[in-house]
């Protein structure tokens, strides 16, 4: 509810001083991994892609631009991310596949540039909370060969988390409302798994990473006069 008051404000406030506010919804695919180490033990754990997807609302406010060749801007939102990983084995056993449903909130700055075209480059932060996971069976300790197997565990592990996300591309104004291509790398700077300390052999490093692209449509309000 604060964050519905907080986009109703910004959209208030700049339209009322002639500036722009674009109010969209996105989504995409990606493949995602977690990258799983221990800071003193060595682990043999491997860890490969998972595919996925997202997608959520957004809010994205460009101040009245200056004379500059690049303008700035900020955006907002709430994103439903799939993350997750497959672990692979050496053995005949069945890779080992876990998914985490978060609720994403980021909060980026970017700068764009270009005529009908916006070309434009974002940078920034999220919050993280896990909404729900699937994971598959534990495998067959006795047939992995030498391989370590780590997973999420509900009452061990982190609910909440934090990272960094990258994004470049183009948004272009239609007639019938804006259209903005993106791709975006983000990487979690907290660990979802709990270990503790170091004197376990349960990871303390445990960051999902994703690489992806969305597609949005916008609707704009108030006049960004170039």
């Amino acid at each position: 509810m604060r964050i519905a008051w907080l986009i109703c404000l910004v959209m208030a406030v700049n339209v009322g001083v002639g500036q722009t506010t674009f109010v969209g919804v996105k989504a995409g695919g990606h493949v995602s991994s977690a990258f799983i180490e221990h800071t003193v033990f060595n682990l043999n754990l491997n860890s490969t892609f998972l595919p996925g997807a997202s997608g959520g609302v957004f809010v994205k406010y460009l101040p009245e631009p200056g004379n500059s060749f690049l303008n700035s801007g900020i955006q907002f939102g709430v994103n439903y991310v799939q993350k997750g990983w497959k672990q692979t084995f050496l053995t005949d056993e069945p890779s080992y596949t876990a998914r985490m449903n978060y609720l994403e909130i980021p909060l980026e700055g970017f700068g764009y540039f270009g005529g009908q075209n916006k070309y434009f480059i974002s940078a920034g932060l999220y919050m993280e909370f896990l909404v729900s996971e699937d994971l598959d069976e534990v495998p067959d300790s006795n047939n992995t060969g030498a391989a370590d197997f780590y997973t999420y565990d509900e009452d061990r592990d982190r609910q909440v988390g934090y990272g960094a996300r990258l994004g470049g591309g183009m948004w272009r104004e239609l007639s019938i409302g804006t259209f903005q291509l993106e791709g975006f790398f983000s990487y979690s700077f907290s660990n979802f798994i709990d270990a503790g300390d170091l004197t376990t052999e349960t990871p303390d490093l445990s960051n999902h990473w994703m690489l992806g692209f969305t597609v949005g449509y916008m609707i704009s309000f108030g006049d960004n006069k170039e």
